[in-house]
């Protein structure tokens, strides 16, 4: 039997969107920045001072497309040239179907959990801007595979999950020897993913 996928829960949303957000500011170029849910459901959106306009709903609708094909929406458009297996794909589902970068699909036990879209700068930094959050919840899934041993079957209501992420967040924070910097986010991510 196949297992269920999962969806992204909201407190690893917002931290995978916060990371995709880092990426752009590095780059110096405002983004909007959308995740969605396996269906392609609206989950997080945020946009950046001084994105365009345009942005906004290319970044929803490239995550919609890769949540929903389970394939990034450069791969999309690879498979909907003349003559490719998709080719026409983009005048179906409202026109929302992208077959440009930007678009990634999101993983957990091996499937699609979900999708992250960005949209602000050309198809490759959009694509770089993306992928932070992709590689972000792998290291989620593995510290939350770790945790999951030591902890026994325990959930956390949704709103109670806002509030333990920020209970993590600020305790890690406060003493910075307890985790490196960089795996601040991905072990307060892999604990909400342990808890949901």
């Amino acid at each position: 039997m196949r297992s269920r996928s999962r969806c992204v829960p909201h407190a690893v949303a917002q931290i995978l969107a916060g990371a995709s957000q880092a990426a752009a500011v590095e780059l110096g170029i405002p983004m909007a920045i959308a995740v969605v849910d396996a269906e392609g459901g609206a989950q997080l959106f945020t946009r950046m001072d001084g994105t365009l306009p345009v942005s906004s709903e290319l970044a929803v609708s490239k995550a919609y497309t890769a949540a929903i094909l389970r394939m990034s929406s450069a791969e999309v458009g690879k498979q909907a040239q003349p003559g490719a297996a998709l080719y026409g794909i983009e005048s179906t589902h409202n026109g929302r179907i992208v077959l440009f970068g930007g678009g990634l699909p999101l993983y957990l036990n091996g499937e699609v959990a979900g999708a992250v879209g960005v949209s602000g700068g050309s198809v490759e930094e959009d694509i770089v801007v993306a992928t932070p959050a992709v590689e972000l919840l792998q290291k989620m899934e593995r510290w939350s595979g770790k945790i999951k041993a030591l902890l026994p079957d325990l959930a956390v209501k949704p709103m109670d999950m806002e509030k333990v992420k920020e209970m993590l967040w600020h305790c890690l924070e406060q003493d910075r020897s307890l985790v490196p910097e960089g795996e601040i986010a991905a072990l307060v991510g892999g604990i909400c993913l342990a808890l949901s």
